[in-house]
């Protein structure tokens, strides 16, 4: 028997690879889309139109309005909301922001609707499961503020979506 010659298929392995590296230099390359120069140090800038900075955001942010519980929390009424979190704008919301959203998203005050027993409760299963720190006298106002807000509303939700009103061509369509 004779030995398989691999110099050879070392030979012609390198040279398939070799014109394969070729053919795809000559290809030509994919456009790019332009991408805007982020250079700090002026001789690393690349050579171009000069950059337009936004200019700085003022220090008070315009205030959303949106759906939320009305005091009382029976009824959806219309309540500015803070941009930044989604909740309730009120007297009280630095004191939530700074107790509540330390550790968790402000989403889960939003999506939440308890009265004011349920809000303590939570409360008290976060210090004794999630390490919550004891809010001390602030405790009563952030209940204040949760019930207020974010109390029982009126059509409990029982996680299914409201029926679609039919639309005025269908009814239309009828006749």
């Amino acid at each position: 028997m004779k030995p398989t010659p691999k110099p050879r298929l070392w030979l012609a392995t390198s040279l398939c690879i070799w014109v394969l590296c070729a053919w795809v230099a000559q290809q030509p390359a994919p456009a790019r889309k332009p991408v805007a120069a982020r250079a700090t140090n002026p001789k690393s800038a690349v050579a171009g139109p000069p950059v337009r900075r936004k200019p700085l955001a003022p220090a008070h942010k315009p205030v959303t309005v949106t759906e939320a519980a009305a005091p009382g929390g029976l009824a959806l009424a219309t309540v500015a909301t803070d941009p930044e979190t989604g909740l309730a704008l009120d007297k009280n919301l630095l004191l939530v922001k700074g107790q509540c959203t330390a550790c968790h998203s402000s989403k889960l005050i939003l999506q939440s609707h308890f009265d004011r027993e349920k809000w303590t409760e939570r409360i008290r299963w976060m210090q004794k499961t999630q390490k919550l720190w004891d809010l001390g006298e602030t405790e009563p106002a952030i209940l204040t503020y949760l019930t207020t807000y974010y109390g029982p509303v009126a059509t409990p939700f029982d996680g299914r979506r409201l029926p679609l009103a039919a639309p005025g061509w269908y009814r239309n369509a009828e006749r």
